[in-house]
């Protein structure tokens, strides 16, 4: 298979799949065909062929498909399907419902249609509900090539009764491109959508089906797009993976010592929350980091250093209840100055003083700064104020990433990428939108999409850890994008290993085993033939 990641003279990071919008493959698509000669004709054979090999391995005893069609080129991938498992699957037998209007094929589906109709296969023209009914009695596997990549606008009527009734039926569904009504650019369903236990998208797998956790396998069929075509094309979205991680992580001399690895200084607590910057701290240390410094509130020390075994402590003025003081800001100023990196913000509270402090400390840091948790309630909506000539890491979660553009949670969730593009363009920073599947947004809009991670990380305290990773990666040199990247992927999947009751100490402790893993790791899951398994 051809390597379709992240091409050569792109200009983009080499960490993992580009992820095109629908407008984004409509190019390339485009591309190959007109300006690179390869016929239409030919992309749609490939396309079904390929669907028809992810059928044959992973539904190999299905005999009566039912393949829904529609009028575009998405329904012409589906024609191939169908023809292609009624010749090359003993006992198949496929059955067509097809739906638009002949008249609206183009040259290409019409062709396949004829070509199908010709092989003997059953097709039935905009069948009602009864007649699906039917047809659905007779069927051991659904194959939806509805709409694809094209759909804009929400599916409504009788085609929208028809996918909430393929819903309640108990057939295993493969989905050609993308799922009936899920938009392939933001993830959203458009008026209803439907379920596919499995995908197999087109060329490169699009934004909407990577940036929206879904149950179902989604799977990645090479069908022959020149590498001309996606160069031409500037896709700014990636979908990490785990070779391209694994080659981005900090290498170790054998002569090195803890001075080769940084010194990551983290500022947080306040009272009832000492646990936030000792989470940071072991996330820091498990990450790499060669020395890590946990200044807190002068009164809350004691506490704190009782449980720093490897990690340094430092007194930080405080107002006396635990909260830290304005002045406090010359002094990490000063601390700064023999640190690599700060960690700012777990556990540290929201009170007027420390707000000061943090603003103070942010203007002066001289040294890439972690913004994490309340540091980020400190600047409100004044990202602008984040602006600095060193490194920027933001890590909101969709809470305060909210906050930051003065907007509701709904809202921000609707479009994720949107708003973490918004966030890092206004603060010049980047940006770690936390939540499922978490995003690295870039001030220049670029994005990448972490795949790992699940349930096992929504527990109290699985943030600070990911702030201490970040500023560990930050401080062993590696570049803003990459740290941050390298970073959430660890953290995602150290945080794998249980679904429920694991604990944020266990995410941090994780760390090392998830990094030797990826040293080892293979170059990419495939399956036989032109097909790789992304989840």
């Amino acid at each position: 298979m051809a390597d379709t990641r992240v091409p050569e003279g792109s200009g983009q990071l080499d960490l993992g799949w580009p992820c095109p919008t629908s407008d984004q493959m409509r190019e390339i698509d485009r591309d190959a065909i007109e300006k690179r000669g390869l016929p239409g004709r030919v992309l749609m054979e490939n396309a079904g062929r390929a669907v028809a090999e992810a059928v044959r391995q992973r539904y190999s005893t299905t005999r009566r498909p039912l393949v829904l069609c529609g009028s575009g080129n998405n329904g012409g991938d589906g024609f191939v399907v169908a023809r292609v498992l009624r010749e090359t699957l003993p006992g198949c037998v496929p059955t067509l419902a097809c739906f638009g209007s002949r008249e609206r094929h183009s040259p290409e589906t019409a062709a396949n249609y004829e070509l199908v109709a010709t092989e003997g296969v059953r097709c039935l023209h905009a069948p009602d509900l009864e007649q699906i009914e039917e047809l659905l009695q007779g069927a051991d596997l659904l194959i939806d090539a509805l709409f694809g990549v094209g759909l804009t606008r929400g599916i409504e009527g009788p085609l929208a009764e028809l996918v909430s009734r393929l819903n309640e039926v108990d057939l295993p569904t493969l989905a050609v491109d993308v799922p009936s009504g899920v938009c392939a650019t933001t993830g959203r369903v458009l008026g209803v959508a439907l379920h596919a236990d499995v995908t197999v998208t087109i060329g490169l797998p699009k934004l909407g089906l990577v940036v929206v956790p879904t149950p179902g396998s989604l799977c990645v069929a090479d069908i022959g797009f020149p590498r001309e075509s996606y160069r031409a094309v500037p896709v700014r979205a990636t979908l990490l993976d785990e070779s391209a991680i694994a080659r981005h992580l900090p290498q170790r001399a054998a002569h090195a010592h803890k001075g080769s690895f940084g010194h990551c200084l983290i500022v947080g607590g306040s009272l009832g929350k000492t646990g936030a910057p000792l989470l940071a701290a072991r996330g820091a240390m498990r990450a790499g980091a060669g020395l890590v410094t946990v200044a807190v509130p002068e009164t809350l020390l004691g506490t704190v250093a009782a449980q720093s075994l490897e990690a340094m402590t430092l007194a930080l003025p405080d107002v006396g209840c635990g909260a830290l003081a304005a002045r406090a800001a010359s002094e990490v100023e000063g601390e700064l100055a023999s640190r690599s990196v700060l960690v700012i913000g777990p556990g540290l509270g929201t009170s007027e003083e420390t707000r000061t402090a943090v603003r103070a400390i942010l203007d002066a840091a001289a040294r890439p700064v972690v913004v994490d948790a309340d540091a980020l309630n400190a600047i409100g909506e004044e990202l602008e104020a984040l602006r600095s000539t060193y490194p920027r890491v933001l890590t909101p979660h969709p809470g305060e990433a909210a906050r930051l553009l003065g907007c509701n949670v709904p809202d921000l969730q609707a479009d994720r990428v949107a708003a973490a593009r918004e966030i890092a363009r206004r603060s010049g920073a980047h940006v770690v939108l936390k939540g499922a599947r978490t995003l690295v947004a870039a001030p220049d809009e670029g994005i990448w999409i972490n795949p790992t991670g699940g349930p096992g990380l929504a527990a109290g305290g699985s943030g600070d850890v990911l702030a201490g990773v970040l500023g560990a990666l930050l401080a062993q040199g590696l570049d803003t994008p990459v740290a941050a990247s390298v970073g959430v992927f660890l953290h995602g999947r150290s945080g794998e290993r249980r679904a429920v009751g694991l604990l944020a100490r266990e995410v941090a402790d994780g760390i090392p085993d998830v990094w030797q893993a990826l040293l080892s790791s293979r170059e990419c899951r495939r399956l036989n033939g032109p097909l790789v398994s992304l989840f």
